[in-house]
């Protein structure tokens, strides 16, 4: 019986921390600057999902990041095979790239998004990773033309002062 428990409770911790990780966190609604997040997974599979709103059409830039950590030539922490991808509320996928890469869009629609982190966790405690989302709200149509307008008036000004001199 000694044995039995030799052998199965290092097995069964051994297939816990090889098992696959799932994460949802809800980030909430993004404001506009610089929103980030961070994760430490277990050593494994994992697939972490974030939820965000945006209240309104805004642009965005994503980014994700692996934070590796070595001592002694061991790795303590890393992940292979980092990626993310971007989805709206319908499943429709939206874009997607590997870490260190990033995406952006001139305009997203004010609703619902999640964003999906995957990846195998071989460092020798698992893996960290950051990532950020950066948003900027996009001017509507008529606040652009009220900019146009004064510019022009601005310059009607300038131009009937330039002809009096």
């Amino acid at each position: 019986m000694n044995i039995l428990k030799n052998v199965l409770v290092p097995a069964a911790f051994l297939v816990a921390a090889s098992s696959s990780y799932a994460a949802t966190v809800d980030l909430g609604e993004l404001n506009n600057g610089l929103n980030t997040y961070v994760d430490s997974v277990v050593v494994g599979s994992f697939s972490n999902t974030y939820t965000f709103s945006l209240a309104d059409l805004s642009s965005a830039n994503f980014s994700l990041t692996n934070s590796p950590l070595s001592n002694s030539g061991v790795s303590v922490f890393n992940i292979s095979n980092l990626n993310y991808q971007l989805y709206d509320a319908s499943n429709n996928w939206l874009a997607g790239a590997v870490a260190g890469g990033e995406f952006s869009f001139a305009s997203l629609a004010a609703g619902n998004y999640y964003l999906t982190v995957s990846g195998v966790a071989n460092g020798a405690v698992g893996g960290l990773y950051s990532g950020s989302i950066a948003v900027a709200a996009v001017p509507e149509p008529s606040s652009v033309a009220m900019l146009m307008i004064g510019f022009a008036a601005l310059g009607a000004v300038a131009r009937r002062r330039k002809t009096k001199l």
